[in-house]
């Protein structure tokens, strides 16, 4: 049996082709790096990790008290790394910013607090605040319930309202940081 093949294109009319996105890339990143913005990235990113790192003052232990344990502890400090990506993600001026104030984060977090690196890394945890938050983008319940799951308090409405509040206070603070940095657009 023959088939007619003639209408299947495997391969682009220019080899050029092929490497045109690449190509886009490259040079997004070299106008990034020369308007300030990688470098701006950078810092962004080692500056929310080390957030992370302060255990007096620092963002994600803002308003710590009587409901808080070594598993909400955790759990704030996952919440706060998942809303540092978030933010990120959604205010950079592109993925490839993004993705250096990302790398910078979590680099800084396994130079100077590797103990916690593995637990705000943690896949299992983390995807459940990745799904809550693309289930309900713009409402914080959703996180405010996992942050009460993953803290055992599932379907206490103190613990959800608790997860909520710090989600929404991360996201401000964060996005405070990052319009800070005047990152050129």
């Amino acid at each position: 049996m023959h088939c007619d093949d003639s209408d299947m294109k495997i391969a682009p009319d220019r080899p050029s082709e092929l490497f045109d996105l690449s190509e886009g890339a490259a040079s997004a990143f070299v106008r990034e790096k020369n308007n300030g913005n990688m470098e701006k990235a950078r810092q962004l990113g080692q500056s929310l990790a080390r957030e992370l790192g302060r255990r007096q003052g620092g963002l994600p232990y803002f308003g710590v008290g009587v409901f808080d344990d070594a598993q909400s502890l955790g759990q704030r400090r996952l919440l706060y790394a998942y809303i540092v990506s978030r933010v990120i993600e959604d205010t950079a001026p592109n993925s490839i910013v993004a993705q250096s104030a990302l790398s910078a984060f979590y680099e800084q977090i396994q130079r100077e607090t590797p103990e916690y690196y593995a637990a705000v890394t943690d896949s299992a945890a983390l995807s459940l605040y990745i799904l809550a938050g693309r289930s309900e983008p713009d409402d914080y319940n959703a996180l405010g319930g996992a942050f009460a799951r993953l803290c055992g308090r599932e379907g206490d409405p103190v613990f959800q309202r608790y997860g909520r509040e710090l989600a929404l206070y991360f996201a401000v603070k964060c996005t405070q940081a990052v319009l800070r940095t005047q990152m050129v657009r």
